[in-house]
């Protein structure tokens, strides 16, 4: 029987965030804000109820998701803001005064795999290109 909870990989930033892109993001991981709270969230109807669980690595060349944060249904709108507020290319947040520093030309690569406790399935969440997609992988049938 399949039980617990888990996350395998890790979403590749190319070029790698800068120290202020990834102060930003953990002191935004930090706050404990909801993304909807935050400067370019108010009053978005997209932005999600969730605190930011992706942490990006000391370097800042990859995210990585943390479980302990926020469930694993909020992996794809969060990384979807991050992408559409802060790092893509014309994110929401470019000449903005609290986005001094962040440089809008990241691209976002890789697959984080993971099931939160008590979720029935695994969630593949999967980004090429700064295009964020995500299906459930279901338990395996021959379980005890």
């Amino acid at each position: 029987m399949v039980s617990g909870a888990g996350f395998l990989g890790h979403i590749q930033v190319r070029p790698a965030l800068n120290a202020v892109e990834r102060d930003h993001l953990a002191e935004l991981a930090d706050s404990g804000r909801t993304l909807r709270g935050t400067p370019t969230g108010r009053g978005e109807r997209d932005v999600p109820f969730a605190r930011l669980a992706w942490e990006a690595c000391p370097r800042g060349c990859c995210l990585y998701w943390n479980a302990l944060l926020e469930g694993s249904a909020m992996m794809l709108p969060s990384l979807q803001f991050l992408i559409d507020h802060l790092l893509g290319a014309d994110a929401r947040a470019e000449g903005q005064p609290h986005a001094d520093g962040f440089t809008f030309d990241h691209v976002l690569y890789g697959a984080v795999l993971g099931r939160a406790f008590g979720d029935p399935e695994s969630r593949l969440v999967e980004v090429a290109d700064n295009a964020v997609t995500e299906r459930m992988v279901d338990r395996p049938s021959c379980e005890p």
